[in-house]
């Protein structure tokens, strides 16, 4: 049979199932809350960066206005002259003072150049005179006739690294000079800075990942500047990666637009055993409430069901042995088990009252049995006396012989009832003892009519048989062993008569044989037959669903052998 499961077991699985859905939309409900904040990291760095680049696009505009009203006063235009005069040079670097002095974190220097990009004006008087026609500010603003803004280069006017913005001058549809100003990487950082807040960073970098400017924690997070190349010139504009502080960070890159920076905003990723339980943590709480539950459940099974049950299993194991036992559990049962277990305290009593009845009821039927068998062989053993006291006043040797074989018969089922109430089963005799007994009161019975007494080898099996084999079997001993002391043992060295029981294959074969002469011819017929003693025996070896055979030995004496079934196992039930 397939195992069963535990009462615990059962319970215990019941709950884990009741527990599932539950636990499937915990996890389910997790991974919501965990994709949920990816896609709010996504959408801040995005807005972070967009951030980022309207900022940066404001600067940028602001610039360009500043350029437009700036570069349009006629003391700026007059100054873009290739000889212009001193008075008017002198005119214009007040003027482009007075206007940086309005931004001055913002902006570096500010000029105007001829058509040959040789400066002629400058807020910084030491700028004049120097040619920028190399600059690839100037070349994009005279071919393009528009608004530029060129790549951050060093300043040749201080040691600063700025990003020049510039709008041509033009007179009559002819360029005629370039008016330029210099934006600081201070008011980039700045505006890189701006937007960072609680985990977000924000960074201004190159297209070969150097950084513009940017708060200080976010240019830490940032990771090396070929790495930030890579991504720039692999168009793989959202990444993670470990940053120069060791930590891993979400990076998102976005062209700022009209430049040719990128806004790089970052933010933290948790990694390690945080990673993995973030988002998760609700979701493991849960579980471990789900093992507490079961834990509970299995531990209170086993308080008030496993351990009432096994109380009463051994309780019941004990009265079926037929142990005195005391219905006392340790400790307070729920009602439910203290009902069951009142049940089978009744039960027990109830059980051990119906035993009482019935051992008291067996002790007299056993009682009534051995006296009942006793009784019966002592009347027995009266009639033996009788035939005995009787065959006394017989003169005839040959009738006396026949009251002896009779008293025998008689002592047989005497010494059979004898066996029957001196064992404890009122239904089986010891074979071999049996056998031995009536040979033994046999032999004392013809002791004095005999000279000399053979000697009696006695072999049989040990095992308990009924009175339906025993009774028989009794017999046609009684008879074989009368024959055989009929015979003569004067002359015979070694006198004896051998019983002999085997059992084999299911089958008994009991062998009656002696070495003695025969002193009357007709006693055992050449064709085995003759004698009621012989039909007797034949008779009783039919009775046990067997056969006898009977033959005269060589030399003298007979031997005698029934063969019969070995008695069944019911037949050594008690009655």
């Amino acid at each position: 049979m397939p195992a069963r499961w535990s009462l615990r077991s059962t319970l215990v699985a019941i709950a884990a199932l009741t527990l599932l859905p539950i636990l499937g939309l915990a996890a389910w409900q997790a991974e919501r809350e965990q994709a949920a904040k990816a896609d709010l990291r996504e959408a801040s760095l995005t807005a972070a960066a967009d951030l980022v680049g309207a900022r940066y696009g404001e600067l940028i505009e602001a610039s360009r206005r500043l350029l437009s009203a700036a570069c349009t006063a006629d003391v700026v235009r007059q100054s873009a002259n290739i000889q212009p005069e001193p008075v008017d040079v002198s005119r214009c670097e007040s003027y482009f003072t007075r206007v940086l002095s309005t931004a001055p974190s913002q902006y570096s220097v500010m000029l105007v150049t001829d058509d040959q990009g040789v400066a002629r004006c400058a807020s910084q008087p030491t700028a004049v005179g120097m040619s920028f026609a190399d600059r690839d500010i100037f070349q994009q603003v005279r071919s393009s006739g528009q608004f530029a803004m060129g790549e951050q280069v060093a300043s040749r006017l201080g040691p600063n690294t700025i990003i020049p913005v510039a709008l041509p001058i033009a007179s009559d549809g002819a360029f005629r000079g370039m008016c330029a100003v210099g934006i600081t990487l201070k008011a980039l950082g700045d505006i890189a800075a701006a937007p960072s807040s609680g985990s977000i960073g924000a960074a201004v970098v190159a297209r070969d990942g150097a950084t513009i400017g940017g708060d200080p924690v976010a240019m830490r997070r940032l990771p090396m500047s070929s790495r930030l190349a890579a991504s720039i010139t692999g168009g793989q504009l959202d990444f993670s990666e470990y940053g120069r502080d060791s930590s891993l960070y979400q990076f998102r890159v976005q062209p700022i637009t009209g430049s040719t920076l990128f806004a790089v905003t970052s933010v933290p990723i948790p990694d390690g055993i945080t990673g993995l339980t973030e988002g998760w943590a609700a979701f493991g709480l849960f579980v471990l409430a789900v093992i507490v539950v079961l834990l509970v459940v299995w531990l209170s099974a086993n308080r008030w069901c496993v351990q009432p049950l096994r109380y009463i299993q051994t309780f019941a194991e004990k009265v079926a042995r037929g142990e005195e036992a005391k219905f006392a559990p340790p400790h307070a049962w729920s009602p439910e088990m203290a009902s069951i277990g009142a049940g089978v305290s009744a039960m027990a009593e109830a059980i051990a009252s119906r035993e009482a009845e019935l051992r008291a009821g067996l002790e007299q039927r056993d009682h009534m049995l051995r006296e009942i068998h006793h009784r019966v062989k002592n009347n027995l053993q009266m009639i033996s006396s009788l035939l005995n006291l009787q065959a006394g006043e017989i003169r005839s040797p040959r009738i006396r012989r026949f009251f002896g074989d009779a008293q025998n018969r008689v002592l047989t089922l005497s010494i059979l009832h004898r066996h029957l109430y001196e064992r404890s089963s009122w239904s089986l005799v010891d074979f071999q003892q049996f056998i031995s007994d009536l040979v033994r009161q046999i032999s004392v019975g013809r002791r004095g009519a005999e000279r000399q007494a053979p000697r009696y080898h006695i072999r049989a099996p040990i095992m308990a048989v009924g009175p339906d084999t025993a009774i028989p079997v009794g017999l046609i001993v009684t008879e074989a062993v009368s024959i055989a002391l009929t015979h003569d043992f004067e002359g015979v060295a070694s006198p004896e008569v051998r019983i002999e029981t085997i059992e084999k294959d299911g089958q008994v074969e009991l062998v009656i044989e002696d070495n003695g002469l025969r002193r009357d011819a007709g006693t055992l017929g050449p064709d085995g037959r003759g004698g009621f003693g012989l039909t007797l025996i034949r008779g009783l070896a039919m009775q046990l669903g067997g056969e006898a055979t009977i033959s005269v030995k060589e030399g003298g004496g007979s031997r005698i052998a029934v063969v019969f079934p070995a008695p069944g196992a019911d037949e050594g039930e008690d009655v």
